[in-house]
This record gives C-alpha cells, structure tokens and sequence, in this order.
C-alpha cells in the first residue's frame, strides 16, 4: 500500500469512528434516529412542494406564478407576525411542563396559546384586508384582488403551523410534518389542477387552492393532535400563567420576525423594485436552492428541545458533544446535497419553464449561502431556548436592516443576482455573531470545527 494510499485508509478510518462515536451518544442517537423519519417526510415534502410549484408556474405562466410567490411570502410574513410568538414558544414550554409533569400548567398553555393565536390571526387578517382596500389606489392592480385572498389565508395558515411546533413538541413527528409538508401540496396540486378541466388558473385561483389546502391539512391535524393530547396529557384543571407566557412569546416573536425578514426582504423588495417576472425566477431559485436547506431542518427540528432539556438537567460537557454531533450530521450532508443541486440545477430550473433558466447563476449562491450558514446552525436555537433570546433579538434586529439596506443598494444594479448577494451577507454575518454569543454565554461551540466546552 502506498503512503497516500495507508493515509487516506487511516484518515477514513477515524471519520468512521468518530461519526459510530457521535450517534452513539444518547441524546444524539434519539435525535438522528428521529431526524431520520423528518428527513425522510421531508425529502417526499421537498419533492411534493417543488412539483406543486413546478406545476403552478407551468399552469399559471411566469408572471401570475410571480404574483402568487409574492402573495405567499406575505401570507408567510403575516401568519408569522399575528402567531404572536407562541408557534416558537411551545418548543419551550410543552416539553418544559411535560418534562416536569406540571400538566396544570401544559392544559392551560395549550389552550390559550390555541385561543390567542386564532383570535389574533383572525382579527389582524380582517384589519389586513381592510387596509389594502384602503390603499387599493397605491397598490399594483394585478396585486389588489391576490391580496384578499392572501390575507383569508392567514388564519389558517396559521394554525396549520401552530399544530406542528405542538406536535413537535410533544416528539411526534408524523403528526408534525405530514398535514404540511405532504398533504398540502398534494391538495394544492388537485385543487389548482382540477380547476383547468374548467378554465385556465390565475394567481387568484391558485390561492383559493392554498386556502383550501391548508384548510383541510389544518382541519385534519387539528382533530387527530386533539385526541392525542387527551391521551398523553393527565387530566387536569388548567392553570395559566398567561402574561408570562406572552411576555416569552412576543420575545421569541421579536426573533421569528427578524429572522423572516430576513428570509423573505429579498422577494418583497424585487416584488416593488422589479416586477412579477422577475419574482418568480428569483423564487424558483430560492426555492429549487432551498432544497439543502430541508437537511439542517430535519436535524433541528429534533434537537431544540434537547437543547433546553440538556441545558436544564446536564453538564456543559454534555451539552457541548450533544451540540457536535447535530452540526456535524448537519453541515456535511448539506454540503454533499448542495454539490448535487449545483450539478443538477440547469435541468432543475428548466422544469418550470424557459423562462426560468436564467436563475441558475443565482441558485449557485443560495447554495453557498446555505451551506456555509450550516456549519453554526443550532447558534440561534442554543440562546433562545436557555434564556439568551435577547441577543438572538439585537443580532437579528441589525441584520435584518442590513438586508434591507444591501438590497437596496444591489437589487437595483444586479437584479436578483444582487438581492442573493445581500441576503446570504446580512444573514451570514448574523451567523458569525451568533456563534460568538453562544461562546460567550454558554462556553459551547456551535461551529462544525468546534473545540472543547469552556470548563
């Protein structure tokens, strides 16, 4: 055997052995053996939403797709703001109270958050709409109408994504993903689909067909989640510590928000500055892109209760090899699947038209944006969950401005190659700040070369 030859046999060797040493761990091994299934969902999710979306832009023709992805990242932003926080905090509660088997304090949780959150969706989406009926004289006329419907979405929406953090606190995983990430796009697709034996959809009719999907998905979980908890939660007389509860939640919301924007300036800002056409490449690149990004979801999906309950109950040792492990099954397989896309991409955008396929240089640096903000991908979740939350908020609060400004500057001279660039430079450099708070605060390393916990 040459030298390369024993070196690169040794070198294998001890990645093997470290990986065998990572999942082994406890805590760990329950992660990725359930990171698995949300892989798995999620893999089938990713693929059911890229054709529904394929479909969409096919059926509808580049510009009303652009009007209906412009429409959603609205509907996204305002399900996320009227939540109120509780769609973050239940990742901390629920498995906090079951945890210590407090179930006065998880029966009153579970129901106010649900009452909340549904009064407030509610509410803010009739405010909604009743605004751009007022603005209609400031606002595009191909966006006025979509709008409307968007904003009837809202509620919905909603509460579909409030059933699958509780589901998800509560570790199940099928309950959590599946009405989501599986029935709704299939629903998208039939009811969107079903609508061309009659006449041709437009960005209007493919929002009637995500209220409806998103209805029928929320209606589903909503039944099968309610007679779960009766069945895991001890009966109880509720017990409700409600002004603590929102004080936590509008913290988290603080952060959500931030972090949103974010995510979606870049689609808002090309919607005003640019047109509907140049939306919906953008946002297939984003999207076909985004495909990584399902790999670090389906690990931290699992692993932020963890941390909480790790951070409550065990050493910072522990915490610091729990924290290892999550990054290195994160970072390593987002970079193998982003190797791939960028192989694959040419063909992947040309499946949504031909007018599409100039989005293939702008894929490539969502790619390498999401790669490299793997590599410290629990930071975020670490501060939130052990108390930490505010710095999350003043590092999201500055990032998300120098988005907007970075767009501003860049969208205009580079089109959506630019909003890529200043999107994945704010975000990054959020990242960066982070893992030095994480350091700082709890002496872990939330990077994928980490070091040894502070003692």
């Amino acid at each position: 055997m040459t030298p390369f030859a024993a070196g690169l046999s040794s070198r294998t060797a001890a990645i093997r052995d470290r990986a065998l040493r990572l999942v082994t761990h406890d805590n760990l091994f329950v992660v990725v053996k359930s990171a698995t299934l949300v892989f798995l969902i999620r893999v089938a999710g990713a693929g059911l939403t890229y054709a529904s979306m394929i479909c969409l832009a096919r059926w509808l023709g580049a510009f009303d797709f652009g009007i209906y992805a412009y429409v959603s990242v609205i509907i996204t932003l305002a399900g996320l703001a009227l939540s109120a926080g509780f769609n973050s905090s239940a990742l901390r509660f629920i498995p906090q109270y079951a945890a210590r088997q407090k179930w006065r304090r998880l029966s009153g949780f579970l129901a106010r958050s649900y009452a909340i959150v549904f009064a407030i969706s509610l509410i803010g989406a009739l405010l909604g709409a009743g605004l751009v009926v007022a603005l209609r004289g400031m606002i595009e006329p191909y966006y006025f109408a979509p709008l409307l419907v968007g904003l009837l979405c809202v509620p919905v929406w909603t509460l579909l994504s409030q059933g699958e953090v509780t589901a998800r606190a509560f570790g199940w995983m099928h309950l959590a993903y599946v009405p989501g990430y599986i029935a709704r796009p299939v629903l998208l697709i039939l009811f969107v689909g079903g609508l061309l034996l009659v006449r041709p959809p437009d960005a209007v009719a493919a929002l009637w067909g995500f209220f409806g999907a998103c209805a029928v998905a929320a209606l589903g979980q909503g039944v099968v989640l309610h007679r779960r908890i009766r069945e895991r939660v001890t009966a109880a007389s509720a017990r409700h510590h409600t002004q603590h509860w929102l004080s936590v939640s509008l913290g988290f919301l603080v952060i959500d928000g931030f972090r949103m924007l974010l995510d979606n300036t870049d689609v808002l800002m090309i919607g005003r500055l640019l047109d509907p056409h140049s939306v919906a490449v953008y946002y297939a690149a984003i999207r076909t892109g985004g495909l990584v990004a399902f790999v670090s979801f389906s690990m931290i999906a699992l692993a932020v209760p963890r941390f909480a309950q790790i951070h409550a109950t065990g050493t910072r040792g522990e915490l610091q090899k729990f924290v290892t492990g999550v990054i290195q099954m994160t970072f390593w397989p987002s970079l193998l699947a982003a190797i791939a896309l960028a192989l694959l991409g040419p063909f992947a955008m040309s499946l949504f038209g031909p007018d599409f396929e100039g989005g293939y240089p702008t894929m490539l640096v969502v790619l390498a944006g999401l790669v490299l903000r793997s590599a410290t991908a629990p930071a975020e979740h670490l501060l939130n969950v052990t108390g930490h939350h505010r710095d999350t908020i003043r590092v999201y609060a500055v990032a998300a401005l120098a988005n907007v400004v970075l767009n501003l500057l860049l969208i205009p001279r580079f089109g959506i190659m630019g909003a890529a660039i200043a999107t994945y430079t704010a975000m990054l450099s959020g990242n960066a700040w982070l893992y030095v708070l994480v350091r700082r605060r709890l002496g872990v390393s939330a990077f994928v070369f980490a070091g040894r916990a502070r003692a």
